[in-house]
């Protein structure tokens, strides 16, 4: 399930930035070669930046590349780096939960909201950010189980049987 989950985040990511990367080529292009620009490109590429970031963020707490200041942990033994990593898991994970219930409040919000260029729906845009921040809270409940399991404490003792 987790794999799954991950790849489809990392299809949408991918597919957000190639989207992106194609309105923007067709944005310049026709502005300087045909001094036309459709009304659409803004506003899809501005879409689809926050779909890119957005999953490919979620993507990040899984496999723990997000960015971080290490230099406190470094200077802790490996128990304590163990329990001060916890820590900031668990101060994350209490964002990540009340991120996904204000952005589903967010979502529910722009019911009958449209945009201004395409008239969308501004639901769409905008379910961007319960996706990415409930998978997001998934995926660390997955990190932080994993590093419950790899205990540095327990690795130790069973080492010395």
């Amino acid at each position: 399930m987790t794999q799954l989950l991950e790849r489809l985040l990392r299809t949408i990511s991918a597919t957000a930035l190639f989207v992106l990367f194609v309105l923007i080529v067709m944005q310049v292009v026709m502005r300087y070669g045909f001094s036309f620009t459709p009304f659409f490109t803004e506003e899809l590429a501005r879409y689809s930046l926050v779909w890119s970031v957005l999953a490919g963020t979620a993507v990040s707490i899984l496999i723990n590349g997000h960015i971080r200041v290490t230099f406190i942990p470094e200077l802790l033994a490996p128990n304590y780096h163990w329990l001060w990593m916890r820590v900031l898991d668990l101060i994350t994970l209490a964002l990540l939960i009340v991120l996904t219930i204000a952005s589903v409040q967010t979502v529910e919000f722009a019911e009958g909201q449209t945009s201004d260029g395409m008239q969308i729906s501004l639901q769409f845009p905008y379910s961007a950010l319960p996706v990415a921040f409930g998978a997001g809270t998934l995926f660390l409940l997955i990190r932080i189980k994993r590093a419950w399991d790899d205990r540095p404490w327990v690795r130790l003792k069973s080492d010395d049987k």
